[in-house]
């Protein structure tokens, strides 16, 4: 990063703000980076030929853009998304024509909880659009806005006008927000570029750090498979994830939080590959002891279905879960809002001895799936919420997302909805305690001998993946 701008470059900045940019940038996204409080990633793209891209970037308080900071860009060429089958906005077929450079910079050296804005550069000339922003992580309290599902697909514009009024009604209720986290599935098809440029048109990427897990519609193609890598394009995330994940899975630590986030469409495809993830997570925490006093794990897959109850990928990371003491287990997927009682070794404990899991609804009204009554783990499974609406092909129209709130020594988790008459409602307020990872828990009961279970199927039993949009 470069240091304050001389006087003269200042008044050509300022002047270039207000001057039409010679070609456009699109897909421009604020992504976490490893030390939320100091550093933050930012990422865009370009045509090919645009090859001094730069961020111009300064406090939110700096109204005339007087303290400005200009930080040139890097980039590489990617053809990811070109020539894969599509829509158009219009609902004809059609195939991605998107070739560009890749570009991104990590801006280091920020103030801790502070406001920036910035505008991208190409050439000498800055963007004439709105400026963008993001908030450094550093208070001793936090609030993230968690939102999931919700498939944007240019044909059906309701989809993101239905994901933006739950997020507006939320950002209402919570007007201190200070980043986006989404668990997957953001778009219907990730190699479909065109959504995703759609998508981070959209208020909350004007606004806000956004923080994004992999799901099964964000890896995959209309047609034929998928790719990491369209994931990976789309973001600037940190690549400190394991070896063929880098971009994909990564870590932040945002306040005094890690986050970790996995990717389900690379685990679900052998024991040695969650294995081989869960064994990056475990280095991580390991790593960076002392940077961080709780953990939050991400997935996409859900831990249960909320249907019946019946347990998903919560099989797969208890014993993890219990071993790190992790605080909250963040999934999607499932359509359904879920959150469980604190559990620690298969069972409900005092609230901070154990993990709480969650999963957030689906925010398109058009996808969701009906809640059921409980047949399975009803001990566990303090809340569940759905539409009851159909929507098409035994669907329903669920509108939701979840405000957390994060304290020094508790977290408040908040579902925000649009109910059957289209009014806003919250429900399931709740208030847990919380311990640092490495913190004793004197009071935790003795693990119980393994009780041996019938196998069960993993989380691609719900998946919209398979569906055609």
């Amino acid at each position: 990063m470069q240091n304050h701008i001389p006087s003269l470059l200042v008044l050509s900045l300022i002047s270039m703000v207000h001057t039409s940019a010679r070609a456009e940038v699109r897909a421009i996204t604020a992504n976490p980076a490893e030390d939320c409080s100091t550093q933050m990633n930012i990422g865009w793209h370009a045509d090919l030929d645009d090859t001094s891209c730069s961020l111009v970037y300064t406090r939110k308080s700096d109204a005339t853009w007087a303290k400005s900071k200009k930080v040139a860009g890097k980039f590489q060429r990617s053809e990811v998304f070109a020539g894969i089958d599509s829509k158009s906005s219009d609902g004809k077929d059609w195939k991605e024509e998107a070739r560009f450079l890749d570009y991104g910079v990590t801006l280091t050296g920020l103030k801790p909880d502070t406001e920036y804005m910035y505008k991208v550069a190409v050439g000498d000339a800055v963007s004439t659009d709105s400026a963008r922003y993001f908030k450094t992580a550093g208070a001793s309290k936090f609030t993230f806005l968690w939102f999931s599902d919700a498939h944007a697909y240019t044909p059906i514009p309701n989809r993101v006008r239905n994901m933006n009024t739950v997020i507006d009604a939320a950002l209402k209720i919570e007007p201190s927000v200070d980043f986006v986290f989404s668990t997957g599935d953001v778009v219907a098809w990730g190699g479909s570029y065109s959504f995703w440029t759609k998508l981070f048109e959209q208020p909350f990427a004007l606004n806000y750090m956004f923080a994004d897990v992999i799901g099964n519609h964000d890896w995959m193609m209309r047609r034929n498979g998928g790719n990491n890598k369209f994931f990976a394009v789309a973001h600037n995330n940190p690549t400190n994830g394991y070896a063929g994940q880098e971009g994909v899975c990564y870590w932040f630590i945002y306040g005094d939080v890690l986050f970790l986030t996995f990717n389900n469409e690379q685990m679900k495809t052998s024991p040695q590959a969650e294995t081989e993830a869960k064994t990056w997570a475990a280095g991580v925490i390991k790593k960076q002891k002392g940077k961080y006093k709780r953990i939050f794990i991400a997935e996409h897959y859900q831990w249960f279905d909320g249907r019946n109850g019946k347990s998903s990928w919560y099989d797969h990371w208890k014993d993890f879960c219990d071993e790190h003491h992790v605080t909250l287990a963040l999934s999607g997927n499932n359509h359904i809002y879920e959150r469980t009682h604190t559990l620690w070794d298969d069972q409900v404990v005092s609230d901070s001895l154990g993990t709480v899991y969650m999963e957030a609804p689906s925010c398109d009204g058009e996808r969701g799936v009906e809640a059921g009554p409980l047949t399975m783990n009803a001990d566990k499974l303090a809340f569940t919420y759905s539409s009851h609406v159909p929507s098409s092909g035994g669907q329903v129209k669920t509108i939701g997302c979840v405000l957390v709130d994060v304290g020094p020594k508790s977290i408040k988790t908040r579902l925000v909805y649009i109910d059957d008459n289209g009014q806003v409602q919250t429900a399931d307020e709740h208030t847990f305690a919380t311990l640092p990872s490495n913190a004793p828990r004197p009071n935790l009961p003795k693990k119980r001998p393994p009780i041996p279970k019938p196998t069960e199927t993993t989380a691609t039993q719900i998946t919209s993946g398979t569906m055609t949009e």
